[in-house]
């Protein structure tokens, strides 16, 4: 589906009825102008300023999504409505069932970063996830419960003048009700066309006390949600299965099969011989050696889909209970007192992943020895008892342990905020003052892990058998085990701030904003003793627990300033001072010039900065295991280390100064009448000092450059005789190092249009189109300070646009609504100055680009059933659309960018909302 027959399908539903309803419109405009003329003024505040103000359109721009856009599609988590956002691409996804961050879930704003987005609770910042994800660290969206926010601001240009750090690409405000008179219940069930994800949510609110009549208000809201896990192999087609040669590319089944292969090199010809360790191998999984290690290769393997095969989950189990409630005393007229509470507990489940086995020399689990039972006996010389193998000398074994139960992970996470202040006014002058208590637990329990010591030991000993889980059982009973981690980071935060009129000048008042900020940053890692000790098979050794913690001084101050009736001129500055580091200093400027009643024309300039996290500028090593392409062992004669996999380290590092920013933004709102307005927004982040690793990629296809840096460690064994006869340039891959350092720079531009119509067509109803385009013009970065750019706009996983297109109706009791998400295609490569892997590979027609992805979101509610009740359905991925096929180079996935192309599939949801009066 183009975008452009969506884009005019929506507009000929809604902007078309332009001509029949201006007149109605204006009208209308005009009664309600008379009605309002003696209301009094209200000031507001606005995300990305201090400063209280009457006009609500600021130089910078801000979309807002109201309550009702956030639950109209069957939304049921923050996260499910912004990662529809257009400016937004990828981030942290829940649904992931890789990685340390089970359930969790980040923006990236301009996709530069979850670490580069800001996200407040009603202004303030929030405590960081508190289990980094190998260095990287972010606010959880699923930490907030959807049933208690009121609406989102995205404030979409830098603003670290006005919130400090991280605010370099956006802030994501997040805005919570204010007071709550009444009560309230919904009820929601949810599945997927696949019989699997089943949902439940519950949400209850209740408030009493009119801040008008009664001084105060108290209320709560209680959020429960319960989603099934969704199963990969559920899925159609390329998604749920690993030979994708139907689909014009290679089988991509693993070697790590039930029971195993093995293989060794042949003495009289050097060529490698495979074998299954039994001959119960299904038909269709058995495939000749050499689709797998290439020509110079014997035998057969027995290959295993761990998409098809398994239990893997597409989304994981996970359960959500959050309570947030607010007290509002009206101490007097000018003063008021207010407490938030906010408890929410997320926890997240993970299962099924297949254990595996490797057995070569250079592992903990060495090649297969000569005494094992299953060592292949016409290998084994009658007079001498030695091998007859060649090469080495070893056989080794590749096996999927799929007797053992399959491997997990449970992250439940504590979410905690505790906040009391005062605000009041004073003349023309507002003030406020609060403290805040912010903390994120995770416990974080490995399931069904393996005790490394013992296995092994039965391994060499003989007493584990491949494939006889008889055999196995009682050693299974004994080295089957859980592990627990725990990580706790805490934010302690007072603020005070002071807005209002300095003076008069002949345009207008020209307004200020002062504030101070202290706050604490904690940080708490205690892994699992096992994982201490590398107790724990295959799983990367983890360092002992730390604790870090450090204190940041902020002020700042902003004013606005009427040069003339119809230009506005807007500058902001903050100084923070960090105890780890040292101190930063950020400006903003901004213009707003009314050129007529219906044009507004703006335009901001910005530094900012992100401060090195707890985790970055630590000593810790964080270990992993990583999967790649290692191009001096893949070719047309070599194919082993196509798909490679290796232990991994990513460390931090003390000595990391700052990143710092700068963006500006060039704009125009039009509004040439009440009942349709449009912005276009220019705007260009420039990051320097950018805190990462260099790329892998790049470090292997360019080994001569990095040797002896000490923040690009390959490590490699010898090449053997036997694989270099085969074709390979280097031996086998045993460990990568990378480490953390201010490395890189980047700079991304872009264009935002959005267009929203408020049209009332009489007995028709009222309509409300709306489209939301980003432009992602250019995506330039530097892998280092003396590099050339590299063009990424465009390339795998950096979609050039991306937009959303909504349109609602309603008319007495009815409501529609069908909302649209594109995600425009992209190229095969991941990077533009490299070769195309596919076509190396001899799959030239996978280079081209990968397809555009459009799914389409359709939700409607009637509440004329019975009084106080609102019936509502939605049906998210109306048509079932499947992600477009892209196969990777380096791993098995068939999918480009998961968080922006879901493999859900169409979900059903139906909601039932009451209120009592």
């Amino acid at each position: 589906m183009k975008l452009s027959r969506l884009t005019l399908a929506l507009a000929g539903i809604g902007f078309c009825t332009m001509a029949t309803t201006a007149f109605a419109q204006e009208v209308k405009a005009q009664e309600e102008s008379k009605k309002n003329e003696n209301a009094p003024v209200q000031r507001v505040e606005i995300t990305g300023s201090n400063i209280k103000r009457v006009n609500i359109e600021t130089a910078s721009p801000v979309q807002v999504i109201t309550k009702e856009e956030l639950v109209r599609g069957g939304a049921t988590s923050l996260n499910d409505v912004l990662r529809g956002v257009s400016a937004n691409i990828g981030g942290i996804d829940e649904n992931r069932t890789n990685g340390f961050t089970a359930g969790a879930a980040g923006l990236n704003l301009r996709g530069i970063g979850s670490q580069a987005t800001l996200v407040l609770i009603n202004g303030r910042r929030l405590a960081a996830y508190a289990q980094p994800e190998y260095q990287t660290t972010f606010v959880d969206l699923n930490s907030v419960p959807i049933g208690a926010v009121e609406r989102v601001e995205i404030l979409k240009d830098g603003a670290s003048a006005i919130y400090g750090s991280e605010a370099m690409a956006g802030v994501v405000n997040i805005i919570l009700r204010n007071n709550y008179q009444g009560a309230a219940v919904t009820g929601s069930v949810g599945r997927s066309q696949r019989n699997d994800g089943e949902q439940y949510r519950a949400s209850a609110s209740y408030g009493f006390g009119s801040l008008v009549e009664d001084h105060y208000n108290v209320y709560a809201t209680l959020d429960v949600r319960q989603v099934k896990p969704m199963y990969i192999n559920k899925r159609d087609g390329y998604l749920s299965t690993e030979d994708l040669r139907p689909w014009g590319y290679k089988d991509n089944r693993s070697i790590y099969t039930f029971p195993g292969n093995l293989y060794w090199t042949d003495k009289a010809t050097g060529k490698f011989v495979t074998r299954t360790l039994d001959a119960n191998c299904p038909a269709n999984n058995l495939v000749p050696a050499s689709t797998v290690f290439g020509a110079n290769s014997i035998g057969s393997v027995c290959v295993y889909d761990d998409l098809k095969d398994s239990k893997y989950n597409s989304a994981g189990d996970t359960e959500r209970v959050g309570l947030t409630s607010r007290g509002t005393w009206q101490i007097n007229a000018e003063t008021e007192a207010f407490a938030e509470v906010m408890i929410n507990q997320n926890k997240a489940q993970i299962s099924g992943v297949p254990h595996w086995f490797a057995g070569q020399n250079g592992l903990d689990t060495p090649a297969l020895p000569i005494t094992h039972p299953q060592y292949p006996k016409d290998l084994i010389d009658p007079v001498t008892g030695k091998t007859l193998a060649g090469g080495n000398g070893t056989v080794r074994v590749r096996a999927s342990l799929s007797d053992f139960p399959g491997q997990g992970l449970t992250n439940t996470t504590l979410f905690s905020r505790y906040l009391a202040g005062v605000k009041g006014s004073y003349k023309s002058w507002d003030w406020e003052t609060a403290f805040m208590v912010n903390t994120s637990k995770v416990d974080s329990k490995a399931t069904s892990g393996i005790l490394k010591t013992p296995f092994i030991d039965a391994y060499k000993n003989g007493t584990f058998l491949f494939g006889q889980s008889a055999n196995n059982a009682a050693l299974l009973s004994k080295i089957v085990t859980d592990a627990a981690s725990n990580f706790k980071s805490g934010m302690y935060l007072w603020d005070g701030k002071l807005s209002g009129d300095l003076l008069q000048l002949p345009a207008g008042p020209l307004s200020a904003a002062f504030g101070v900020e202290a706050r604490r940053e904690t940080l708490e890692v205690t892994p699992a003793d096992l994982a201490v000790a590398g107790e724990l098979y295959h799983w990367a050794q983890a360092e002992p627990g730390y604790r870090r913690g450090r204190n940041i001084g902020s002020f700042y101050t902003e004013m606005n300033a009427p040069l003339l009736k119809n230009l506005e001129a807007s500058v902001a500055v903050r100084y923070d001072n960090y105890s780890d580091y040292g101190s930063s200093t950020t400006p903003k400027l901004g213009l707003k010039w009314n050129a007529d009643p219906t044009l507004l024309i703006r335009g901001t300039y910005a530094t900012g900065f992100r401060a090195p996290t707890l985790v970055e500028n630590s000593t810790q090593i964080k270990k992993a295991f990583l999967s790649y392409r290692d191009p001096a062992r893949c070719n047309d004669k070599f194919t082993a280390g196509c798909q490679w996999s290796s232990a991994y380290e990513s460390g931090s590092n003390p000595g990391l100064k700052p990143e710092t920013a700068d963006s500006f933004t060039l704009g125009l709102v039009w509004e040439p009448t009440k009942w349709f307005d449009a912005t276009l927004d220019f705007w260009q982040i420039k990051r320097k000092d950018e805190i990462t690793t260099f790329d892998l990629a790049t470090v292997l296809s360019n080994p001569g450059r990095y040797a002896g840096n000490s923040a690009a460690v390959i490590t490699r064994d010898p090449l053997s005789a036997a694989d270099a006869a085969a074709g390979a340039t280097a031996g086998e891959i045993t460990n990568v190092r990378l480490l953390l350092t201010n490395l890189a720079q980047t700079r991304v531009r872009g264009v935002d249009l959005t267009m929203n119509g408020h049209f009332n067509g009489g007995e028709y109803g009222r309509f409300n189109p709306s489209l939301s385009v980003t432009y992602n013009h250019s995506y330039k970065a530097a892998p280092a300070p003396e590099s050339e750019p590299i063009e990424y706009a465009g390339s795998r996983g950096q979609p050039r646009v991306m937009a959303t297109m909504g349109l609602a109706w309603e008319k007495a009791a009815w409501r529609l609504s069908a909302d649209v998400n594109y995600v425009g295609k992209m190229s095969a490569k991941d990077d533009f100055t490299q070769p195309c892997t596919f076509e190396q590979q001899g799959y030239a027609n996978l280079c081209g680009n990968i397809g555009s992805f459009t799914t389409v979101n359709l939700g409607g509610s009637y509440s004329g059933l019975m009084k106080n009740l609102k019936l509502s359905f939605a049906i998210r991925n109306l048509f079932d659309t499947m992600p477009p096929f892209a196969p990777s180079a380096t791993s098995s996935q068939a999918v480009a960018a998961s968080p922006l192309h879901s493999t859900v599939g169409r979900y059903f949801m139906i909601t039932a909302d009451y209120k009592f009066k």
